[in-house]
């Protein structure tokens, strides 16, 4: 009977995923999910907004298990109707907060990136709520941390929330990932990194969004070999292309 409750969670919870990611002539949007254990605790989101833009959220929730298949249904609702309220990043990471806080004695909270992507002018506002630091790979082969610009969601009531801006230019890429990512292990207990992943990314300047999802996924399989995923892994890459 648990097994059997185990994997209708796991299917309630694919239902979150995007089966199908938004389309636009002059931007590519690839992503990865993939879960440690039947059920994670990792989440994207991407959803169409009014003035062609659109949400952009990649979210851990900081547990296992089934409580947070329910965490995670909670702060996505929660994400959907706070940015329907409101065009400001922080504003809505700020209303999650407010109302995930009312239950703290269970000591579960949530990094989180969540932007708003302009496609016609092709800026990113974003909040980093205590959240891997996407990379930002420019165009002259350098790159960019998008660092944390809040702490996570659910800690402190009326934390400190900055938002920031990024510009893109065409063949310009964000990727945004999980810790399940940099944090994997090899068989011989070396950490995955963020060096190897800058290197992936550095030898796919012109790759599609897809392909660098692709290389840096065959890449992790790689060094992982025979080990199983410790952390529920989640990626999603955004491109410029025109």
């Amino acid at each position: 009977r648990l097994e059997t409750e185990v994997q209708l969670a796991r299917q309630i919870q694919q239902t979150f995923i995007p089966s199908i990611l938004p389309t636009h002539p002059n931007w590519q949007i690839a992503a990865r999910w993939r879960t440690a254990r039947q059920v994670g605790g990792d989440f994207y989101d991407v959803i169409e907004l009014p003035n062609n833009k659109l949400g952009i959220f990649i979210a851990d929730v900081a547990d296992k298990g089934m409580p947070t298949v329910l965490f995670m249904a909670l702060t996505r609702t929660l994400m959907r109707a706070a940015i329907l309220e409101t065009s400001s990043p922080a504003e809505a990471l700020r209303r999650v907060n407010d109302s995930l806080l009312p239950d703290p004695q269970q000591g579960m909270f949530i990094t989180a990136v969540y932007g708003e992507l302009d496609l016609e002018q092709g800026t990113f506002t974003y909040v980093n709520a205590g959240h891997n630091p996407p990379f930002w790979v420019k165009t002259d082969g350098g790159f960019e941390k998008l660092t944390r610009t809040s702490i996570a969601l659910g800690v402190m009531e009326q934390p400190s929330i900055e938002q920031r801006a990024i510009s893109f230019k065409p063949g310009e890429t964000l990727l945004l990932y999980t810790d399940g990512l940099t944090e994997a292990f090899s068989p011989s207990g070396d950490l995955f990194g963020e060096v190897r992943l800058l290197d992936v990314m550095a030898s796919l300047a012109a790759g599609t969004a897809e392909e660098v999802i692709t290389s840096i996924e065959e890449c992790l399989n790689d060094f992982i070999d025979t080990e199983p995923l410790a952390d529920d892994l989640t990626m999603l890459a955004i491109r410029m292309v025109g």
